[in-house]
């Protein structure tokens, strides 16, 4: 390990996902199954399950009896997993802890750690292209049981993710959206109006695609799920794949055979399904037309 690996700044939410890949591989090279583990260490059967999913962090000392159990004793490796450990157990930064998920706070400092975000969203703007006042309108649609000041917080953590839009290296982003999310007037007055030239806007920046899936597309296998798949340029981090649960919480699916169907989902939206990004365009003009004329 060079000075340069030593000295680097950790990003938590990078040493988190370094590890997990550690750990699962060397889990498999030593021939062990996540139960088998467990049994061995006196675990419960979630706790490895937990490690290896990123849920929660590992303790140095539990990490130990992990590199023990797989014969992992190459010095350099433990050092370096030890690091990814106590880095990765440091919360990253948020504002908005207090009045956000447990498992959204995971999933932004994933997201602000990504370099390409792949996102289908069939019914909603996503929360990283909304306006202040469309967020607004869909949070009091699902009013959480909490003061009027920890709604405004979660408006302002919303609007807040979009500073990656804005950075000096953002994020290449692809967003697939079906007709419904530019057709279903969201708020009142002209909210809805100025959320489309909003998409409108950010459409036109280098590192964005937004492309639509018409209403004659018909049936097709994603109308249901809403998902996220964020790419890193870390060569030692997997791919993650993020499907929105009934409670709007994006949850990380921890498994290379959904990763790989559901990247190949979009793939298809994005190749033989979606409308162009011109044609998409007409269609964002039409419904902005439609709002200013009432129709």
């Amino acid at each position: 390990m060079g000075l340069q690996a030593m000295t680097e700044p950790l990003d938590p939410s990078i040493c988190r996902l370094r590890l997990r890949r550690f750990l699962r591989q060397a889990r498999v090279a030593a021939g062990l199954s996540q139960r088998e583990v467990a049994q061995a260490l006196d675990w419960s059967l979630s706790k490895p399950l937990r490690i290896e999913s990123g849920a929660v962090g590992v303790s140095t000392t539990d990490l130990r009896a992990l590199l023990d159990l797989y014969h992992v004793i190459d010095t350099q490796q433990v050092s370096e997993s030890i690091r990814w450990a106590q880095a990765s157990r440091r919360p990253a930064p948020s504002a908005y802890r207090d009045v956000l998920s447990a498992e959204f706070t995971i999933y932004l400092g994933y997201e602000g750690a990504a370099s390409v975000i792949r996102q289908w969203e069939p019914i909603l703007v996503p929360g990283l292209l909304q306006t202040e006042a469309y967020a607004r309108a869909v949070i009091a649609v699902f009013p959480p049981d909490s003061a009027e000041t920890v709604v405004e917080r979660q408006i302002e953590a919303r609007v807040g993710r979009q500073d990656l839009l804005r950075r000096q290296n953002p994020p290449e982003l692809f967003f697939i959206l079906d007709e419904a999310v530019v057709r279903r007037r969201v708020g009142p007055g002209d909210t809805m109006r100025r959320q489309l030239e909003r998409l409108r806007e950010v459409a036109d920046l280098p590192n964005i695609s937004i492309r639509m899936v018409s209403f004659q597309a018909g049936a097709h296998p994603n109308m249901r799920s809403p998902f996220v798949v964020l790419e890193f340029a870390d060569p030692n981090v997997d791919d993650l794949l993020f499907v929105e649960n009934p409670r709007g919480d994006l949850l990380d699916r921890d498994d290379g055979e959904d990763l790989a169907a559901y990247l190949a989902n979009f793939f298809e939206l994005e190749e033989r399904i979606a409308l162009s990004k011109a044609e998409s365009a007409q269609v964002l003009e039409q419904a902005i037309e439609d709002m200013r004329s009432g129709s």
